[in-house]
């Protein structure tokens, strides 16, 4: 079972690969998931390289290290082994295929699968906070001192990416002090997916401060300082779109789910996406007087 989305941005340096077993047995399944080598491979077990492929021929590669790593689950085994590697010297390019390759050492079994990488995003002009030019943008604005909401369009017109799905996050980032203890918090306000037929989405005020009073529980014994908003795009490749789709919440009649793999000779997903973080983002001062009304 593969599970690994390669990312080329400068965000996420660090490629990492979930690789483990589909397991069968006489044991109740939930006793099974409770045992390592139910899950994951030996450490050495399994030897995983990912191919940097241009048009017919082999241009670079990477072997991928194992790394036991700590989860909290209640139902699986809490600790897996996942492969990484750095991307560095700028091995995940945009036009090249990557072709991941895992060889079982005892069995000899090998699972493989190819993706092409989602590179080149960036928001319009406007939205990056701070141009080439050194502009500064204008900060949100989700409220005004008349009492109306407003909402923020988000743009990327101009953006050169090969993405087919987005995700928008917005990172609201606030000081919380109690009993003279400082300490940095953040909520994540995510807007819905969005397919490559739009370049746009709409940030409304409304269901921004909803999402802050739902989060924000009103304590007396606790002051809280706003500090700014990040903005965190995620782009996704179609393969990627392709097995969200597939594995939405079934709502109709009909129960039988289709069944999405591009991994050969194993199952799971292997595909690409990009994330673009614009950091500081300010409230505007109508805006920030209506936050302290909502935190109370």
């Amino acid at each position: 079972v593969v599970f690994g989305l390669l990312d080329a941005s400068d965000e996420n340096q660090l490629q990492k690969i979930k690789i483990s077993k589909a397991f069968l047995g006489n044991m109740d399944a939930y006793q099974m998931a409770q045992y390592s080598d139910s899950i994951n491979y030996g450490v050495d077990e399994l030897d995983v390289k990912i191919y940097k492929w241009d048009f017919n021929q082999i241009e670079d590669s990477v072997e991928l290290i194992a790394v036991p790593t700590y989860r909290d689950g209640e139902i699986f085994y809490d600790s897996i082994i996942v492969y990484q590697f750095d991307n560095v010297n700028s091995f995940l390019q945009k036009g090249y295929e990557y072709e991941l390759v895992v060889k079982n050492n005892k069995s000899g079994n090998i699972v493989t699968s190819r993706t092409e990488i989602v590179t080149g995003f960036d928001f319009d002009l406007n939205y990056r906070n701070v141009s080439t030019s050194g502009f500064q943008t204008y900060p949100f604005s989700f409220y005004t001192n008349e009492g109306d909401f407003r909402s923020s369009n988000i743009t990327w017109d101009n953006s050169n990416d090969n993405g087919k799905i987005y995700q928008l996050d917005l990172i609201f980032n606030y000081t919380e002090i109690m009993d003279g203890v400082y300490t940095e918090k953040s909520l994540i306000y995510s807007l819905p997916l969005i397919d490559d037929t739009e370049s746009k989405m709409r940030i409304e005020g409304n269901s921004f401060f909803n999402f802050l009073e739902l989060n924000l529980t009103k304590d007396d014994e606790v002051v809280r300082y706003f500090n700014d908003i990040d903005m965190l795009m995620t782009v996704g490749s179609e393969n990627l779109e392709t097995y969200i789709n597939v594995n939405k919440p079934i709502t109709g009649i009909v129960q039988e789910r289709p069944h999405f793999t591009n991994i050969n000779n194993g199952i799971g997903l292997f595909s690409s996406r990009f994330t673009r973080l614009i950091e500081n983002y300010n409230l505007s001062t109508d805006s920030r007087d209506y936050l302290k009304s909502v935190d109370g």
